[in-house]
């Protein structure tokens, strides 16, 4: 299966076994397990598959392929593969590499390259190997035999202790590390990258992320059609974009040699028009395409943070509806439901106990009464008895009152929480902006677009002088030519593109980095958090304690109606008497019941606005709990986010990449003796500080 190169290019014109196409053949190709004659078209180079070794018993998968355009001949080793035939060898030969053990798929390894060594010797014989993974550790334990032979690792397994000397610094193995593989992540973390030979250079491809370890391992996607991309965002909506992955799109090596630029500086070359017209073709191509991507993926990132912004009020919104419905189903008693506003369920409550309240006045006024009216035959027997308790309902009724105006002034209060505290929670910022995170990331990619876009334009001015200085070179040269010829004087006039100043804009935001989110979710929480409970829990405290009073006034009063009326009854004779000749008693009895009812009623009400107040405040702190995430994601919607890392990281990779291409082109133009190759040389020096002014720009927009 080949890669379709839907990713740009790198170094096309670059024919021999060079580490890229090494690295692909092993990430990629190789777990294909192409037949024999299978051609694989690398980076625009074609590969035929001249033998295979799959499906040995030791569990070890291998291919051995010549290059079409220089016939330089390597062997790729498969790396682990659990679902092969052999597959459990792999597995067990991956726990073997962590003994000192020699494994007998290292063995095989080893006899596999002297096989096809011998095989075609007379053909210059393997030149190179290269394995990603367990095929990694075959690699090394192959290329510490044989330095001869060129070796080049993706995310190498370790050798087996006591296989690699360490006195010994095997130049001929260079080992390339992904920046999210877990793997060498992890050697490195428990100091065992020691046991990988050679040199180790970390390369900035892959995506931080757990459904991505098995890509950041292989550096490619094994998709049908080829893709080396990951589709960020939903189709149609702002931020949907890709993220190529594959890795060797992010070796860095020279425009000129192809030769990758770790370790130190290359081998300096003879800056001529036709180097000069490499470094032209390379700034128009390569490097421009690299930066057009970077380019795109921050246009991504602005993308999601225009949509955020746009979205301000519908954020604000929900999150106001969010704590209204928290706010309501904190506590499971319905009399609760709406008291978020002034006019509620909890206050129309309160009216209709006093209304109650009213009709139980009246039937304590209908008792006294008929306390005082017993038969008239039987009247100079009485004892007057009167059931004094107006003082008692006036205070009750009084209570109620209180309660309410207490209950909407916590309404009031949750209103102005809604209305004034939510919105406070998005305020902040250097600019004290009312969307903070979103401000803060408009106006640092206000400055970062503009940088970007001088910095392109830098480019293509530089672009154009190199290749004016390359022509003016070979113009010059046949002008004096001609001239020496004829005998006459030399008179060409130069051309070349004038140079502008590119001063990058510093950026006085996002100096926490993608910490800024996090920054306004702990200050503006804790905010929200201490001035909400400051406006309700004095409110809920005096509501609660008014319950308690009227509760206390309840019995009270009850007891004083059962009192009397028992007096009445059953400890004076005439009650007595009476009750053996009339009704007497069943009316008083009757009366006590309508009077005691609706104070019962009012009671158990009552007790259960107490115990709703009790638990608002036992469960806010709870609401809050539960409604931080909410605010988390209000603030800016977490996958949103997230995705603004990812794409500036791989924006910053490609930065990254372009600074130390620059490098090498700012050494190989360095000190030279022409005037036209220095001016050239500060000119790209310039550039390789704005891409530096950049890159620290576009890092500030990731979670590192």
């Amino acid at each position: 299966m080949d890669k379709l190169k839907d990713s740009p290019n790198i170094n096309t014109s670059i024919g021999s076994n060079n580490d890229k196409d090494l690295v692909e053949l092993a990430g990629l190709h190789a777990y294909t397990y192409p037949l024999l004659d299978s051609v694989l078209q690398v980076n625009n180079v074609d590969y035929t598959v001249i033998d295979t070794l799959y499906e040995n018993p030791t569990g070890l998968d291998a291919m051995t392929v010549i290059n079409m355009e220089t016939d330089e001949i390597s062997i790729i080793y498969v790396g682990t593969d659990a679902s092969g035939e052999y597959g459990e060898q792999d597995i067990l030969t991956d726990v073997q590499l962590l003994s000192d053990l020699t494994p007998a798929q290292l063995s095989a390894a080893r006899n596999y390259y002297t096989r096809m060594n011998e095989k075609y010797y007379q053909v210059g014989g393997v030149q190179s190997i290269a394995g990603n993974s367990l095929g990694g550790g075959l690699v090394g334990a192959v290329a510490v035999e044989n330095p001869e032979v060129n070796a080049v690792t993706l995310n190498p397994a370790l050798l087996p202790d006591g296989m690699v000397d360490p006195n010994q610094t095997y130049d001929n193995i260079t080992n390339y590390f992904s920046s999210y593989d877990v793997l060498t992540q992890t050697l490195i973390a428990l100091n065992l990258h020691d046991r990988i030979p050679g040199k180790q250079y970390e390369i900035f491809n892959g995506i931080p992320g757990f459904s991505m370890l098995a890509t950041n391992h292989t550096g490619y996607l094994r998709n049908e059609d080829g893709s080396q991309y990951y589709v960020i965002g939903e189709v149609g909506k702002p931020g949907y974009g890709k993220i190529y992955i594959d890795a060797d799109a992010h070796i860095v090596s020279s425009i000129w040699t192809g030769i990758p630029l770790y370790g130190g500086q290359s081998e300096r070359i003879e800056i001529n028009k036709e180097n000069l017209d490499i470094l032209a073709t390379s700034l128009q191509n390569h490097i421009m395409e690299r930066l057009n991507l970077s380019r795109e993926y921050l246009g991504h990132s602005v993308a999601i943070v225009e949509h955020e912004g746009n979205r301000f009020y519908e954020r604000l919104n929900q999150l106001q509806n969010t704590f209204e419905n928290l706010f309501d189903n904190i506590i499971s008693e319905p009399l609760f439901i709406g008291i978020t506003n002034i006019s509620n369920r909890l206050t129309a409550e309160i009216d209709h106990l006093i209304s109650i309240l009213d009709i139980a006045e009246n039937n304590s006024k209908s008792l006294n009464y008929i306390l005082n009216s017993p038969p008239a035959e039987l009247l100079e027997h009485i004892f007057q008895t009167d059931i004094s308790v107006e003082s008692i309902f006036a205070q009750l009724r009084n209570q109620l009152y209180e309660l309410k105006a207490d209950i909407q002034n916590i309404s009031r209060n949750m209103m102005q929480i809604i209305s004034d505290k939510i919105p406070e929670i998005f305020r902040g910022g250097k600019e004290a902006w009312y969307d903070a995170v979103v401000g803060e990331l408009n106006a640092h990619y206000g400055i970062v677009n503009g940088n970007r876009d001088k910095l392109l334009s830098h480019i293509t001015e530089f672009q154009k002088q190199v290749q004016d200085v390359a022509t003016n070179f070979q113009m010059q040269d046949q002008s004096l030519g001609q001239s020496i010829k004829n005998k006459s004087t030399h008179s060409h006039s130069v051309s070349v593109q004038g140079t502008n100043t590119y001063t990058l804009e510093d950026s006085p935001y996002m100096e926490w980095k993608m910490k800024i989110k996090d920054i306004q979710l702990d200050t503006a929480y804790t905010a929200f958090t201490v001035s909400t409970q400051a406006l309700l829990f004095p409110l809920l405290e005096t509501g609660k304690v008014v319950t308690f009073a009227i509760e206390s006034t309840l019995e009270i009063l009850s007891t004083s109606i059962k009192g009397a009326t028992n007096i009445a009854l059953n400890h004076t004779l005439p009650g007595k008497l009476i009750s053996l000749f009339t009704d007497y008693d069943d009316k008083i009895r009757n009366t006590v019941s309508n009077t005691l009812q609706p104070l019962d009623e009012l009671a158990s009400t009552v007790e259960g606005i107490r115990k709703g107040l009790e638990r608002l405040i036992s469960e806010y702190p709870t609401l809050l709990n539960h409604f931080r995430p909410y605010v988390e994601s209000a603030i800016f919607n977490n996958n949103g986010y997230f995705n603004v890392h990812l794409y500036n990281q791989a924006s910053t990779a490609i930065l990254k990449e372009m600074q130390m291409l620059f490098d090498d082109v700012v050494y190989q133009l360095g000190d030279n003796k022409a005037d036209a190759i220095n001016a050239l040389c500060e000119i790209s020096r310039k550039l390789k500080v704005n891409m530096g002014v950049l890159y620290e720009q576009v890092e500030r927009g990731t979670l590192s």
